[in-house]
Order: structure tokens, then sequence, then C-alpha cells
């Protein structure tokens, strides 16, 4: 495979991702949970939410990336910005709104990493409206791609497919907010939801990768030109109007699952960008990153396009 550093950028090209920035407060117990009772493990605090930590891949793979979103003038908001700016993401859009409290999202995992319960205070995402857009939307639309998370409204989405002409990706976020894209699925480019997410936008049960197969024909009857449904230890499955391919997963050392799915989505932004339309190229790259992100103790991994490559490489070693 074409190592994705090897193709001609573009110069003055750039991401946009409108989404979700908060304050992650997570627990991670050093032993099997015991339920109802205080478990001794681990309590850390970081800079989430799912539009930030997808800036943040994209920024890792070396992508000029703008994050538009909002957070409040209170201690959070102060040290998600200067995240932001350590990190290379570009805060130009995005606004400090006086007197509101900055979004925050609460998470426990197991022993293993695998999250159990999340709570999520980001009622601040609400600000972002189709008047708070606006005026951005003509910096919108000279860039590559507008990538959008689900935790902006559904009129916000509506409005933006209806008013960005550049190709619009889309993240499902959860199945609480997997809905608010349901409306705009037709006037989307790309879409990552996992195998919830994209049952519950369809109406179909989700079991297998025959499924996940009806399913992906079903959302590309929408009008939307490309889905990768995560499969979690399946794989994905990547499908357009000119085939479907099953890409499986990379032999990894789980330490945290916490953090792959952001990853995945931030490298399928990144193929595109790099100019890379193989949907089965964009598979491999997506599995070799998510590999990556799940070998990590971080949420958002120290992944760069040479890890991803070295990753493919060894994977056509080993076959």
């Amino acid at each position: 495979m074409k190592t994705m550093s090897e193709t001609k950028q573009k110069v003055n090209d750039y991401v946009v991702v409108i989404g979700g920035m908060n304050m992650d407060i997570f627990g991670m117990p050093d032993n099997k949970v015991i339920d109802r009772d205080s478990n001794i493990g681990e309590i850390g605090l970081t800079v989430g939410g799912v539009g930030q930590n997808i800036a943040q891949n994209l920024a890792h793979l070396r992508v000029p990336t703008y994050l538009i979103t909002v957070y409040g003038d209170d201690v959070h908001g102060t040290i998600m910005k200067a995240e932001c700016e350590k990190n290379g993401i570009l805060l130009d859009y995005a606004e400090e709104l006086k007197g509101q409290r900055s979004s925050s999202y609460m998470y426990i995992t197991d022993e293993i990493g695998d999250m159990l319960l999340g709570v999520n205070d980001m009622k601040i995402c609400d600000k972002i409206t189709p008047d708070f857009l606006a005026n951005k939307l003509e910096f919108i639309n000279q860039a590559s791609i507008c990538l959008i998370d689900a935790n902006i409204s559904e009129d916000s989405i509506s409005w933006l497919a209806d008013h960005v002409t550049v190709p619009i990706f889309a993240d499902t976020v959860s199945v609480t907010k997997a809905p608010h894209l349901k409306a705009a699925l037709g006037k989307i480019d790309t879409l990552k939801p996992n195998a919830l997410e994209a049952g519950l936008l369809t109406g179909m049960q989700i079991r297998n990768i025959s499924d996940a197969k009806r399913a992906a024909i079903e959302l590309l009857d929408t009008g939307l030109k490309n889905v990768y449904i995560s499969m979690g230890s399946e794989g994905i499955l990547c499908a357009n109007a000119e085939e479907m391919i099953h890409v499986h997963t990379l032999p990894t050392d789980v330490i945290n699952a916490n953090g792959a799915g952001d990853c995945s989505m931030a490298t399928i932004t990144w193929c595109r960008y790099m100019q890379e339309f193989s949907i089965r190229r964009i598979g491999l790259a997506t599995q070799a990153a998510a590999s990556i992100a799940l070998e990590s103790e971080k949420s958002v991994p120290d992944i760069t396009p040479e890890l991803i490559s070295k990753k493919l490489e060894h994977l056509q070693i080993t076959n």
C-alpha cells in the first residue's frame, strides 16, 4: 500500500471539524468492577469531546485542522483552549461564551478500559446554531472537508447539509446522538457509525457482517456516498455504490478501548484529505490506526502517518 505521505498535498488545504469539546473526567478500576461499591483505581482529567478528539488525531496526522466549537469562560474552558494550542488544533473560528459552563463528560471503564457508563453535560453545544455557523460558512466552504459530529443539533446539521458545498463527513457519536444525522444522510459524503448506531439509523438489528452489509445498502440508498460500519472485534465494513469490503482487525495488544472510534474517523478523513479514494486502502489504514489507539493508554494516541505505514507493513509481512 502506498503511504499517504507520498501523495501530493494541495497548498493551503485544511479540514474543518464542527462539534463538541469537553473536559473528560474518567475512572478506571484496577480489578474487576464491584457494582454499587467503591473501586480502587485511577481517576484522570483530560480534554476530550468527539470533535476535539478527531481534530487532535487529524493534527497528529499533520492535517491543518480548524475546530469550530464553543466553550465557557471557566477554568475548564481555559484548560481546553491551552490544550488545543499545544496540540496544533486551530480555534480561530471557535467561540468562548461568557457566563457559560464548559462542556464536560464523565465516564467509568472496566479494568481493561472498555466503557461501562458515561454521563455528559454538553448543553453548551446547543449554542452551535445555524446563526452561529452562518458567518463562518465562507471559511467552511473553502476547506477540503467539513467533518461534523452528532453532538450538534439536528437543525444545525440539516442547515450545514443544505449550505456546505464541500464533502461532509459525519461521526454518529452515540446511539443517543446518531438520530441528529438521519434527515441529512442523503447529503453526507462519508458516515462512520458502529453497529448499534447503524442499526438505529436503518431500523435493523446488526448482529454480524451479513446484517451490516444489508444496513450499508439501506444507508447508501439514502444518497449517502460512503459508509464505514465499525464492527468492533470483527473489523470494519466499508461500502459505496461500487463495492463493499470487510476489513478485519489487526493483531493488537489492547490497553485502552476508549478512543479507537475517534481515531478511526480521523484516519478516514486523513485518507481522503490525502486524495486516497480506495475504500479498501482506507479501511486498512483505519484498522491500523484503531490498533495504534487500542495499544495506547491515551484517549488520543500519538499517531503519525509513519506509525500507520509501519502497522500496514507488518500486516503485509505477517500475511
